[in-house]
């Protein structure tokens, strides 16, 4: 018989006055993807990407910043987010119900190839009601939390795939980048490849040929988290495929540039919701005969 393994999990964190249940999910039938719910969250979250994500609201009246603009939240509202950037919710008055669906850049690159849409993907910068996408995004969530046959999941992913191309997706042109950006460009694209390393603002300040306080205003600005907030968002994403792999907690910590195993579960309980523990926890839990 095949085996098929199904993964998903939860974790609840109570406060005096909330109760968050966030859960994350991933199966063998779409390599690359990743589910997250969250409920009951009442956090402003402020979130790095390394990965393509697709977030369905079904409760939330709140703020985000995005692209340097600020978007509002609504019920049933759907955003969309790049590899590399960054967004903040503000402010948040009411718990908010959410799932993100992360794809990979290498299986939406896949993606983006089959539907013959050459060069990297880029989103329109809109946070908006799609109902069509809503529904087939929420499809798809039932699939991977029921576990469902392999074929109904990839079947369900392609529909989703295809409304949010066809609706939302347009080809990365190739514009000319103003002179204050690429300096800017430069410093993040040393900051990416050293996120492991111990980095003073005056080297990477250096690396863009500012000085620190102008470098710091200005990365602040086009990248929406100071130099060092953004290396310990860099450093938890490259913490999430180490732990998925089962690998211990000292030796993710080590990998990843944290001096020890407290300073790395402490940033990744407060940009997570949840301890690597108990993400990594989460993963594989049980096996089912087809």
């Amino acid at each position: 018989m095949n085996k098929r393994l199904r993964v998903s999990g939860g974790y609840k964190l109570d406060d005096s006055d909330h109760k968050e249940v966030l859960r994350f999910a991933r199966t063998p039938a779409l390599p690359g993807v990743e589910l997250m719910t969250a409920r009951g969250s009442p956090h402003a979250w402020r979130v790095y990407h390394e990965q393509y994500a697709v977030c369905t609201v079904d409760k939330a009246t709140a703020d985000i910043r995005y692209r340097r603009n600020l978007h509002q939240i609504a019920n049933r509202s759907t955003l969309l987010f790049e590899p590399g950037e960054t967004h903040l919710t503000q402010p948040v008055t009411v718990p908010q119900d959410f799932q993100v669906l992360f794809f990979t850049p290498e299986s939406m690159q896949q993606y983006s190839d089959e539907m013959e849409m050459p060069g990297r993907l880029h989103f329109k910068p809109d946070c908006n009601i799609d109902e069509q996408l809503l529904l087939s995004c929420k499809r798809l969530h039932a699939a991977i939390l029921e576990d469902a046959a392999a074929i109904e999941q990839q079947s369900l992913l392609a529909d989703c795939i295809g409304t949010l191309f066809s609706s939302h997706a347009e080809r990365r042109g190739q514009t000319m980048l103003g002179a204050e950006k690429l300096p800017l460009l430069r410093a993040r694209d040393f900051l990416i490849d050293r996120y492991a390393h111990t980095l003073s603002l005056d080297e990477i300040a250096a690396i863009a040929g500012l000085s620190r306080f102008h470098f710091l205003k200005a990365f602040t600005a086009q990248f929406g988290l100071p130099p060092h907030s953004y290396q310990i968002h860099l450093r938890i994403e490259r913490s999430l495929p180490l732990l998925r792999q089962g690998v211990c907690l000292s030796h993710v910590a080590e990998a990843i540039g944290f001096n020890d195993q407290s300073h790395f579960i402490r940033h990744f309980k407060r940009i997570m919701r949840v301890t690597p523990g108990r993400y990594k926890g989460l993963m594989p839990v049980s096996r089912r005969s087809l």
